[in-house]
């Protein structure tokens, strides 16, 4: 039994449709991939706090106003977006906390302290050992103009070499002692001029 064919203008109609469809189809995959790429894509706002730390949020109502019209945009991929966040989370972990820091300051701050107590208890002791030494000194310059004999001579000049001794001993302690001062002055300077860099204005 033979079929009767298809007119012409029906094929190229059938032709027509199938070729839309294609197209059709095409462009829905299009659309899709633009869609799943936007949407794993975000907006970051950058801006700077108070305390000078930089932020990255994708919330502009978080921004301070005042760096609204001054922030900075960016664009990323959502990959590009965990590999930032990752690094962010590696440096704070390299970085010592604000609270151990705080411990560390407190510490030194302690140390310093106590070195200054000790300090200033030398000094009184250097200042008392001074004041008696200055007066055998002068007692030792009375007693030079009583000298009528030998024997009195000789006991005098052991006496003046005693007192030598002894002031070399205490201009060797006080040698010392400023020493340890002149480190505890390096200390403090190395301290603040430390704590000056930290701060946030030096940051800024």
């Amino acid at each position: 039994m033979n079929k009767n064919p298809i007119p012409e203008d029906q094929v190229f109609n059938v032709k027509i449709k199938e070729d839309c469809v294609m197209t059709l189809g095409r462009w829905l995959i299009f659309l899709m991939l633009v869609c799943f790429s936007m949407s794993a894509s975000a907006e970051f706002y950058r801006y700077v706090d108070e305390k000078g730390n930089v932020h990255y949020t994708d919330d502009l109502s978080t921004v301070p106003k005042n760096q609204q019209t001054d922030i900075y945009e960016y664009t990323e991929s959502q990959n590009d977006t965990d590999d930032h966040q990752k690094d962010e989370q590696n440096s704070l972990k390299s970085q010592p906390s604000s609270e151990e820091k705080h411990v560390r300051d407190q510490d030194e701050a302690a140390e310093l302290a106590e070195i200054k107590r000790g300090l200033d208890r030398k000094k009184e002791a250097l200042k008392k050992e001074y004041q008696v030494l200055m007066k055998e000194k002068e007692q030792l310059a009375n007693n030079k103009n009583k000298i009528r004999s030998s024997l009195a001579a000789k006991k005098h000049n052991k006496m003046v070499s005693k007192f030598n001794e002894k002031i070399e001993d205490y201009e060797a302690r006080k040698k010392i002692f400023n020493a340890e001062v002149q480190k505890y002055n390096a200390r403090v300077k190395k301290d603040f001029l430390k704590s000056l860099e930290a701060s946030p204005q030096s940051e800024q």
